[in-house]
């Protein structure tokens, strides 16, 4: 300083040379004080030991080492006429300490960033470049402070070191890089001197969910080390388009629409003629079991069937050609005791008009008294009356 004058300097210090440079900053700011003329000179200081909030002998002081000859001298000034620039690596365990000691996953991890990463001051670099993150920048009177991210916990290097691979390695390290910064408060500037505290100040819900989100990427570099696919994103909404009533139909939509109502009637029609055409067997055969059953008279399907082909010959027969048609099975409430009315009985899912049949005692059956709207047509009434022939000459006569 003396051989240049006030030419411009620049005093680089790493580590202990920090150290050394700081020392010479005090003399300075004594020896200049603020609105003196002070020579230009800047500092340069890489892994500082004093960096207010993070140095090792920030945190702890007035702590001295007698075997070392180490004194914890406190924070480096930042009131001066002296420039400076201060560059910190995370988990550096000498410039960035925990602030919380009874962490002690954090405190080993500082203890091996002490060789894994304090060693190493040149892998970063204030210059743009693409490896690395760029720098936590803050300003703290005369000194601007850069934080840059150390991307593997020091805590497994030794692991590293004997070759466990990386991808092993990741299914741990993001819970653990959780512990580890809670031995820390980053909204703390660097320039702000931050002894070392005993409890620590954390927000549970968000530790709850940065362990969370810590544990599922743990998960899913397992689930990618083992080629399994990776968890689903919940986060992500899903979008669903889904079309209004009020929105307008597509051009095909009326065209089905007439053409549903069209078939709708054609449908309709031909359900009423085929309801029309199958009440009369319908009719036939309830009242012929119930009156069967009755013991008043009897009547034979033939002749129901042969009254029904008269009527609608388009149905298919009940039976083979030639043969009489078999009697449906008979139902727990199909019987009818003397006086009591029977109840509708629908047919293949077709509704049946209103039919009423009393079965009288003694014989009045032999006049073969029963109502059908469905046998009111001539067809049906003749072959009817030849039914009941064939009943009378089996049964009585009125």
């Amino acid at each position: 300083m003396t051989k240049y004058g006030n030419d411009d300097l620049v005093i680089y210090g790493y580590s202990q040379g920090a150290m050394i440079a700081i020392r010479e900053k005090r003399k300075l700011a004594e020896q200049y004080p603020e609105g003196t003329n002070a020579p230009d000179i800047d500092f340069v200081l890489s892994e500082d030991l004093n960096v207010p909030n993070g140095g090792i002998l920030a945190r702890f002081p007035g702590f001295r080492i007698p075997i070392l000859d180490i004194s914890f001298n406190g924070a480096e000034p930042t009131d001066t006429q002296f420039d400076t620039v201060v560059i910190t690596r995370q988990y550096d365990g000498l410039a960035d300490f925990p602030l919380y000691p009874l962490n002690f996953v954090a405190d080993l991890n500082a203890v091996l960033g002490a060789i894994y990463v304090h060693l190493y001051p040149f892998d970063v670099s204030l210059a743009p470049d693409a490896s690395t993150s760029p720098p936590i920048q803050s300003q703290h009177g005369d000194t601007t402070y850069y934080l840059f991210e150390t991307q593997d916990l020091p805590l497994f290097g030794l692991l590293r070191t004997l070759g466990v691979p990386e991808s092993v390695i990741d299914v741990v390290e993001p819970f653990f890089r959780v512990i580890v910064e809670l031995g820390y408060d980053r909204s703390i500037p660097q320039g702000e001197p931050a002894p070392a505290r005993l409890i620590p100040q954390f927000d549970p819900t968000k530790v709850t969910a940065d362990l969370v989100d810590a544990i599922g990427e743990g998960m899913n570099n397992a689930r990618a080390l083992v080629g399994g696919p990776a968890l689903p994103n919940i986060s992500e909404p899903v979008a669903t388009a889904i079309r209004k009533p009020t929105d307008a139909l597509p051009a095909t939509e009326p065209a089905k629409a007439d053409l549903s109502s069209q078939m709708a009637e054609t449908e309709t029609g031909h359900a009423q003629t085929a309801t029309e055409s199958a009440k009369a067997p319908v009719s036939s055969e309830v009242t012929t079991e119930a009156v069967s059953e009755s013991g008043a008279a009897t009547s034979t399907q033939t002749n129901v069937a042969a009254a029904v082909g008269a009527r609608a010959p388009s149905l298919p027969p009940k039976a083979a050609a030639g043969g009489p048609t078999p009697k449906p099975a008979k139902s727990s409430h199909q019987s009818a005791t003397p006086g009591q009315r029977l109840p509708k009985a629908p047919h293949r899912g077709i509704s049946v008009g209103p039919s009423t049949q009393t079965a009288a005692p003694g014989a009045g059956a032999a006049s073969g008294g029963r109502s059908s709207t469905a046998s009111s047509s001539a067809d049906s009434s003749s072959t009817s009356d030849s039914s009941r022939g064939s009943a009378n000459g089996d049964g009585g006569k009125s």
